[in-house]
């Protein structure tokens, strides 16, 4: 275990040190001029994820319409990481996620849009996202509203699918599946470790553990995306994208290990 402790220490002391120098240029970028501010955003994304230990695999190619709405699977704050790295889009979050340590921080120069996901607030996020669909942003949402555990996914809920079809977009599904260990395929009781889905354990101390561990694979299958416009409900095109993202978990777990990026 002291190995492990030593192994994590040296991620913190990397993930701090990205937040001490980046951080700084990020926050003027930001404010200056917004577009760089958002490139260098997604390039602190990155160098978190790789200091945390996690490296990417990509599947499939990304949507190029301006906006699409990126749907995909929720099993931890890494996912954020992890889309973040290579997505040109907004991340749609619950209000919680802007009081998390640092990762709250990163999201919220990032540009995400907070909103409350109870019932009787579906309209006004509804009209936040709009917003910013009006402008040709792109969006990245986790229809499941929740964590999992990585080893399934929850039910995709449907309201903010109505967005969709009243603008018409594409909608492109998106499968991560944390698959490898140090390149090898990834046990279950490891995968569940890569999961947050627990309240009982605070971001720090799940951060703590997945520091770690050796070296985690993250695969991103990106489906082909779907036309709003070819779907009768919103219920419809939600079950659609829920489909995707499922049976790509269920390859990514049979699949071996392709080609990493950095």
């Amino acid at each position: 275990m002291p190995q492990a402790y030593g192994l994590a220490l040296w991620r913190f002391l990397l993930a701090s040190l990205v937040c001490v120098i980046y951080g700084p240029i990020h926050w003027i970028l930001s404010k200056t001029y917004q577009p760089l501010g958002f490139w260098w955003g997604r390039l602190i994304l990155s160098s978190w994820r790789k200091a945390i230990g996690h490296e990417l695999i990509i599947r499939g190619e990304l949507s190029s319409t301006k906006p699409t709405l990126f749907v995909a699977n929720h099993s931890s704050y890494v996912d954020i990481l992890v889309l973040g790295t290579f997505i040109p889009a907004r991340f749609v979050a619950k209000n919680e996620v802007a009081k998390w340590p640092v990762i709250g921080w990163l999201s919220t120069l990032q540009g995400s849009v907070y909103i409350d996901r109870s019932r009787t607030a579906i309209a006004d996020g509804a009209d936040k996202l709009t917003h910013y669909i009006d402008k040709g942003e792109s969006l990245i949402l986790f229809p499941e509203g929740t964590t999992s555990d990585g080893c399934r996914v929850l039910p995709f809920g449907s309201s903010f699918f109505d967005i969709a079809l009243k603008k018409n977009l594409v909608v492109q599904p998106i499968t991560i599946t944390y698959a490898g260990w140090d390149s090898l395929p990834m046990p279950r009781y490891i995968r569940k470790l890569c999961g947050w889905a627990s309240p009982d354990v605070d971001l720090l101390s799940h951060l703590w553990l997945l520091a770690q561990l050796g070296t985690v694979q993250a695969v991103v299958d990106l489906h082909p995306p779907f036309k709003a416009q070819d779907f009768a409900s919103r219920k419809d095109l939600a079950q659609a994208s829920f489909q995707a993202v499922q049976h790509g978990l269920a390859e990514a777990f049979a699949k071996p290990l392709s080609k990493k990026m950095s």
